[in-house]
């Protein structure tokens, strides 16, 4: 399984850590900040940093966009631009309404949410063992397609 993380701090090296750990996954990641994809990639968050969102998510069979609230829709749809017509894309943002209007319609996207998280913030505070035991909400829309779910 090959997947993509957009945003490499807390919850998406923790995705990184465990997809690689768990799930033997091929983790391909992306972040605005090249000192933290490269923090990332030394901590084994990632097993190949990209430089853009579509060089990431090229051929990924999974997508997660772990950004700031504000920033997902936009990350989300740049995700999906990129991505093949098989690929599901997800986020990890606590409200949906926003990314929903905007994505919702495009059946490879279903918005999610883990309960999870740290007092700490950074790639360098990701756990491999972070999401045991947390709940992680999906919110589908009528669109969202069966193979996303």
């Amino acid at each position: 399984m090959k997947m993509a993380v957009l945003g490499v701090g807390l919850i998406g090296g923790s995705i990184g850590l465990a997809a690689r750990a768990r799930l033997d996954a091929e983790v391909a990641g992306f972040d605005p900040d090249a000192e933290l994809l490269d923090r990332a990639s030394e901590l084994g968050a990632i097993d190949f940093a990209h430089d853009s969102v579509a060089s990431a998510v090229e051929g990924a069979d999974l997508v997660f966009c772990a950004a700031p609230v504000m920033a997902l829709p936009g990350l989300v749809g740049e995700a999906l631009d990129a991505a093949g017509d098989e690929c599901a894309v997800t986020d990890v943002g606590s409200v949906k309404r926003e990314v929903i209007a905007a994505l919702g319609s495009d059946s490879r996207f279903i918005g999610g949410h883990p309960l999870a998280g740290a007092e700490t913030s950074g790639v360098e505070n990701a756990r491999v063992d972070l999401f045991e035991g947390a709940r992680w909400y999906l919110t589908p829309t009528p669109k969202t397609g069966g193979r996303a779910l």
